[in-house]
Parts: C-alpha cells; structure tokens; sequence
C-alpha cells in the first residue's frame, strides 16, 4: 500500500516559555503557569465527629460568616469570625439573597460563608421540600431516587448562588460508624462515613478542595512528684493521672482513593492543632506548600 500518510500537526514551541495570553482573553480570565488558589478561596468541607473541635476551627477563619443552623457556635473560644443562627427556611432564603445582593453592590463583607453543619442544612431543605410537595417524606417522592435529587439540587442552587456572588464555601459536616458488608469478601466491616445522604457528600467531595477531618485524642499522663528519702535520694512518687486532650488535622479522607487534593500543592495530610487557632496552623502550612511548589516550577 502507497501513498501519503498524514499525522497530526506539531506547533513549533520553545520548552518551559510562559504562553503569551492575548488581553482580551485575559480578560476573560485566561491563564497560565502554576496558579494555586489563594487559602481564602479554598473550598472546604470539615468533617468530624461530634463535638471534638468543627465547629471550633471553623470559627477561627478570619473573614468567615457562619450559617449556625445547629445553633452551637456561641461558646468557640478564639473566635475570628461571625455567626448568624438560621431559623427556618425562609431566612435561610433571606440570607443567601442578602449575600448576593451585597456582592452586586460590591459590598461583600466576608469572604467565607460556612454551613454548620450539612446535617441540618438538610434536614431543613427536606422539611421544606415536603410542605411544598405535601408528601410525608420527601426522599420516598417519585421514583429512582428522584426526592434525594431535588433536596440536592435545592442545596446546590444556594451554593452557585454564592459562588456566582464571588463567595468561598466551607460545610461541616458530623461522621459516623457504619457497617456495611464487603462484596468480595461478603463479611460486615464498619467504615467511618459522613451521617449526610451519600448523594449529599459525594457532591460536596466533588467541589471540594480539601477534605479536612478534625478529631481529638485523648491521652492519660501520669502525674509525678519529687520526693527526697533520709539520705538525700531523689525519688518520683506517682499522684495520679491527668487526661490530656489532642487535636489534629486530617486532609486525607477515611479513604485514601477520596483523597480530595485536587489543585493544591502537596503539603503534610496530618498534623497536631491546637484547639484555638486551628487555621492559622493549616494556612501557614498551605502557604509554604505553595510557595515551595513555585520555587519548584520555576
């Protein structure tokens, strides 16, 4: 067989230039190189079991607003941000139109816009969602998992709205024990899950930028004291025992194969906080990341 064979163009190029990106799509937001987001604008879903620090790192996000829809955020100590305790539906609605309009009027007060926590976001988009449909329960509504669908896309409209509005995210979220059986092995195994709808979480995964799990251990320290016997020996006789508490920082999820790292530079995935001032702990650490990686890139 004869004849010409045709291949696929190559442009010419000089190897590690930076792309010279016309103005008027610049304008339009074209870009390129290594273009981390800023820790301001990181989109964040916060999960943890219930009562061991959430709420509490949440809270030390300067220039944050918090949708305390659990009604839990008044006794944060260290707090840097500001909290709003949601009602019912209505001002819920009222508010996420307040930040629109804010934005439109270039009056943005925050850049951070917490729900606290996912759990109850739901359960009131649900409760809504029945009154609207006069059903009872409205994930039995329709059929294929149609009612999970519209709770989804009833939360989701809020969030674009704020995203459109130029607003980052952050979704707190509890954690929870659940069996399941493993189809290989067809045995019970118990995995730490999100309490949320599955549908809710793996939405929320998606547009995440990090995944953070906070959680605390406890560790039992024996107390000790010095005691001179006759003689002048230096003995430490015990005193019983103190209860001392630990904080971390998890960016991995339960899983490593739901590792929500996507567009962040590789940074440590687990590390001790303190209990005030969690953020300025994992910000510190974005930020030499970044600044690494450019070092890096360049």
């Amino acid at each position: 067989m004869t004849g010409k064979v045709e291949v696929n163009p190559v442009a010419d190029c000089t190897p590690n230039t930076v792309p010279i990106i016309p103005d008027d799509w610049a304008a339009l937001g074209v870009t390129s190189g290594y273009n981390p987001k800023s820790v301001e604008a990181l989109r964040l879903f916060i999960v943890g079991p219930s009562g061991e620090g959430k709420t509490t790192f949440d809270s030390s996000i300067g220039d944050n607003i918090i949708l305390d829809f659990d009604d839990g955020a008044n006794a944060c100590p260290g707090s840097k941000s500001v909290r709003i305790h949601i009602k019912d539906y209505s001002h819920f609605d009222a508010v996420i139109t307040k930040f629109v309009a804010d934005s439109a009027a270039n009056k943005r007060h925050w850049v951070r816009v917490s729900f606290d926590t996912i759990d109850e976001v739901i359960a009131m988009i649900k409760h809504q969602l029945e009154e609207e449909k006069k059903c009872e329960d409205i994930t039995e509504f329709g059929s294929m998992g149609h009612g999970y669908n519209l709770i989804l896309e009833r939360l989701w409209s809020k969030v674009l709205d704020l995203e459109q509005a130029g607003y980052s995210w952050a979704f707190l979220g509890h954690m929870r024990n659940k069996t399941e059986v493993d189809p290989t092995t067809r045995k019970e195994v118990t995995k730490v899950r999100e309490s949320v709808y599955p549908i809710i979480a793996k939405k929320i995964l998606t547009k995440a930028d990090f995944k953070l799990t906070i959680y605390c251990l406890p560790q039992t320290v024996e107390n000790k004291i010095k005691k001179v016997l006759p003689g002048g020996k230096v003995i430490e006789v015990p005193v019983g025992t103190t209860t001392k508490l630990t904080y971390y920082l998890d960016s991995m999820t339960t899983e490593a194969r739901d590792n929500k790292s996507r567009g962040v530079p590789t940074m440590d995935r687990k590390f001790e906080i303190p209990l005030v001032g969690g953020w300025d702990i994992f910000k510190k650490k974005y930020e030499d990341a970044v600044e690494a990686a450019r070092k890096q890139y360049k």
